[in-house]
């Protein structure tokens, strides 16, 4: 990975992305919105994912198109595809920009879009085969996984990178990204922050992460409208905070996750405990709230050495999220590809150290059964 570097208080700060990457972004999407000026009628559309990573990059794209644009958000990317689909299809934009979206699988979608205005993709997953990208000039899709020799650079930091001016809150911004990433220890560029204020700001990107989990639809913001309410200041105080209202929604949601969320763990918890040394864990749980991702990422801190399997049934599907341990070495993004042509999956993907699959009846425990068979025999 070549390193570029940029000014940052006067210092020299290392790039992680290729320097041809971001030139290629920058003078794409300012192409796009070149070609469509004075055509307000089409605005620009970010499609982002609606965790924390999500909202972090969304925020960022804002302040770098300084256009008008609606913002959709979207829970898991692909396993909430369908709805999404069917409202993006229905817009006209200009440019299309899909934040942190394994939309390599939609060809039709992008075709739509791109027959209509520019269409830009920022994903980070191991990706599929699909050939809608080649030869487009009104399609561009980055992959550091694909473009810069298996990066999995976080949405956020991408964000970031496309900013030529920035301030302390846009690094605040960047640290609670990369927090719910678990990308900080990749990053070293905090070093100025205090302990306590690197503790203050994990604390409120915990409520901005968790936020995407109970949203009651796409097009209310609450993490984003609070990070644009809070630019507004210099830094992001705890005293600031406690006068935003966005904020205290934040708070409430993130109070009733985290109550719901406790309760689970100890239970499991308990199951755990019956285990004789144990290759991997699968576990079920039962929820109204889709919690079966944010277990399984707390409960591999627990278990250094072992797959975290948590799953449940929700919206009349089965999920199964999955997480290793930091000394785990299997490749979850793999496991799952492979899973895929075992048994039939809706959808299914993911990162080497986080993965997840969604299917419907005897195809989730076919599923389910070709994990364990595959964990048993690393």
């Amino acid at each position: 990975m070549g390193i570029n570097v940029y000014a940052y208080r006067g210092e020299r700060v290392m790039v992680f992305f290729d320097e041809q990457l971001l030139v290629r972004a920058r003078d794409f999407i300012c192409s796009t919105l070149l070609s469509g000026a004075g055509k307000e009628e089409h605005p620009v559309l970010v499609i982002y994912h609606g965790d924390g990573d999500g909202c972090c990059a969304a925020y960022f794209l804002k302040r770098y198109i300084s256009s008008p644009a609606i913002f959709y958000w979207v829970a898991t990317p692909d396993f909430d595809f369908t709805k999404a689909e069917d409202y993006i299809s229905q817009q006209m934009p200009l440019l299309s920009i899909f934040l942190d979206m394994p939309v390599y699988n939609r060809p039709e979608m992008i075709e739509r879009l791109s027959s209509r205005g520019g269409v830009f993709i920022y994903d980070h997953h191991h990706p599929g085969v699909c050939d809608v990208f080649h030869d487009k000039d009104n399609v561009l899709y980055i992959n550091p996984v694909v473009h810069q020799n298996g990066r999995d650079f976080p949405a956020a930091l991408l964000g970031w990178e496309l900013l030529t001016e920035k301030a302390e809150f846009e690094k605040e911004i960047l640290f609670m990204g990369l927090f719910t990433e678990t990308w900080l220890d990749k990053a070293f560029l905090f070093g100025e922050f205090s302990a306590t204020h690197q503790a203050w700001l994990k604390e409120v990107a915990r409520r901005v992460h968790a936020s995407f989990l109970i949203q009651d639809m796409s097009t209310t913001h609450y993490a984003l409208n609070f990070l644009f309410k809070a630019s507004a200041g210099s830094s992001i105080s705890e005293e600031q905070l406690q006068t935003m209202r966005e904020y205290h929604i934040l708070e409430d949601i993130y109070d009733l996750i985290q109550n719901e969320k406790g309760w689970l763990i100890m239970r499991l918890k308990t199951e755990i405990k019956r285990l004789t040394n144990p290759k991997f864990i699968l576990k079920r749980i039962e929820s109204k709230m889709r919690l079966c991702g944010l277990i399984a990422s707390e409960l591999r801190w627990g278990y250094p050495d072992l797959v975290i399997g948590i799953w449940q049934r929700w919206r009349q599907r089965f999920y199964c999220e999955l997480r290793r341990g930091k000394d785990c070495g299997i490749d979850l993004a793999s496991l799952v590809e492979r899973v895929k042509s075992e048994a039939q999956l809706i959808t299914g993907g993911g990162h080497p150290a986080a993965a997840a699959f969604t299917a419907e009846g005897d195809g989730f425990f076919e599923a389910l059964d070709r994990v364990r068979y595959h964990i048993k025999g690393q």
